[in-house]
């Protein structure tokens, strides 16, 4: 089975990439991960010697190939992620049987031979989200169906599950599925009024997480066979030996450790396993600099230790 991998990225998150990138080193995977990027690249790429401007191909490491896809659409990129797993199985990897997509705010934890038994040519591969309990019949669930009956999309099937949209795999088999999750993007996109940001409105929104509600509304109407793991799989839970994924507007490239600390918030596993991974082979950062960012992690996970906010 041909396995392809792709991110996106924009500003700060390149640092996510590098950590993603050397997260994938340190698990054996070996082949492509597809960049898609949009404004400047930063200089840990652009000044490597391994870096071809004129293909965006950088040879990361003797077994893992960045290829940079600079990238022109308005849309957030939270949006856009449906049309580039397709565009990455029909144009740019279109020998893969599947793609999987990765957020830049995740880590691999896993050896790579762990996490491919996660994919299969005839199905989708989730993981389960912070509030992963989501009854077929919630609230919610029945006020989209109701939404998006007009546009001819109806729910085939119930779930009692709600999916992150972080790390979604899809086979070849199942094209018609991002594409549907795409159209029902755009529904999204235009009820909350072209919503620049990821979250929309509050708690109680019709669409709050936006394109992940569109996502947990799509599975419902496809009927593709999912590869499904619990919140622990992104550390969202313990237990969890798959990924890390460091949610929230703060990430842990953003710093401020032991400012978060003194107010109650100690350090997460995500960010832990970011820094583990960010010393190389691929550094975004200096040694004098990542050694003050670790510094300050242990201290604020000391902090955390004896005070922690309820």
């Amino acid at each position: 089975m041909n396995i392809t991998l792709c991110t996106l990225f924009e500003r700060n998150y390149h640092f996510g990439v590098a950590a993603l990138a050397n997260s994938l080193i340190a698990a054996g995977y070996s082949g492509e991960l597809w960049v898609g990027y949009r404004g400047a690249l930063p200089s840990w790429i652009v000044d490597a010697p391994a870096f071809d401007g004129s293909t965006g191909r950088m040879q990361a490491a003797p077994g893992l190939v960045l290829r940079m896809l600079e990238l022109d659409t308005p849309l957030h990129f939270t949006y856009y992620k449906p049309t580039f797993i397709r565009e990455m199985l029909e144009k740019h990897a279109p020998q893969s049987d599947v793609v999987a997509y990765i957020d830049p705010d995740i880590v691999v934890k896993c050896d790579w031979p762990a996490l491919t038994g996660w994919f299969t040519e005839d199905g989708i591969s989730l993981a389960e989200d912070v509030n992963w309990c989501f009854p077929a019949r919630h609230p919610k669930r029945l006020l989209w169906a109701r939404f998006f009956e007009p546009h001819g999309a109806t729910p085939r099937r119930g779930l009692d599950r709600y999916y992150n949209a972080g790390f979604i795999a899809v086979s070849r088999a199942h094209l018609e599925f991002l594409d549907l999750w795409r159209r029902l993007c755009d529904l999204v996109v235009a009820y909350n009024e072209h919503a620049k940001e990821l979250k929309a409105g509050g708690s109680a929104a019709l669409f709050h997480s936006t394109d992940q509600d569109a996502l947990n509304f799509a599975l419902t109407v496809c009927e593709a066979p999912l590869n499904t793991a619990g919140p622990e799989a992104m550390d969202f839970a313990p237990g969890g030996y798959y990924l890390s994924h460091a949610v929230g507007s703060v990430k842990p490239w953003h710093g401020g450790h032991i400012r978060q600390a003194l107010r109650g918030h100690p350090p997460s596993a995500a960010s832990k396993w970011y820094y583990r991974f960010a010393d190389g082979p691929i550094k975004a950062y200096s040694d004098g600099e990542l050694a003050k960012r670790q510094l300050s992690l242990k201290i604020a996970a000391a902090i955390g230790r004896v005070y922690k906010r309820a």
